[in-house]
């Protein structure tokens, strides 16, 4: 996690069962300068030799929110995901991908910036993936599952 500063209060939402190689990275709002601003300089940031006011210090960088994974998600080695990305459900991140923008459920995304390269199943599969949740299911109705969530039986998961 880089550029997490507590005065920012941005988050990273982790869901559930999701894997995560080495090298993964997650870079937070502070590390964006203004675009909007005449200057990318972080004026606001070094308040004190500035003369400015301490409380405008988040004004020095655009603030595009919280990194939110969801459930069962796959990120690649070295992948990077900028502030403001929800990955959705399912979804797998290349390796070395930079993901700038939000990932579809159950899409498989790589590149420099990330973008789509399929879906992992057919809409009705996913939308009945979505439907059941499984992620949140009790230890034992997943242990009992676990043979349809690995040869892909998704009606199997409906019972």
């Amino acid at each position: 996690m880089l550029y997490q500063y507590p005065i920012n209060q941005d988050k990273l939402i982790i869901g559930k069962f999701c894997s995560i190689a080495c090298g993964a990275t997650f870079i937070f709002n502070s590390a964006n300068h203004r675009q909007s601003a005449l200057s990318t300089y972080t004026f606001p940031l070094f308040y004190e030799e500035w003369q400015l006011d301490k409380e405008h210090v988040t004004s020095a960088w655009d603030n595009k929110g919280d990194i939110v994974i969801g459930n069962d998600v796959w990120i690649g080695y070295e992948a990077t995901i900028l502030s403001g990305v929800t990955i959705g459900d399912g979804a797998i991140i290349g390796a070395k991908a930079v993901v700038t923008k939000d990932v579809p459920a159950y899409s498989v995304v790589g590149g420099v910036p990330a973008k789509e390269i399929k879906r992992r199943f057919d809409a009705d599969t996913i939308q009945k993936l979505q439907q059941i949740k499984w992620w949140d299911w009790s230890y034992e109705k997943i242990q009992r599952a676990i043979p349809y969530l690995k040869n892909g039986d998704v009606d199997r998961l409906m019972d």
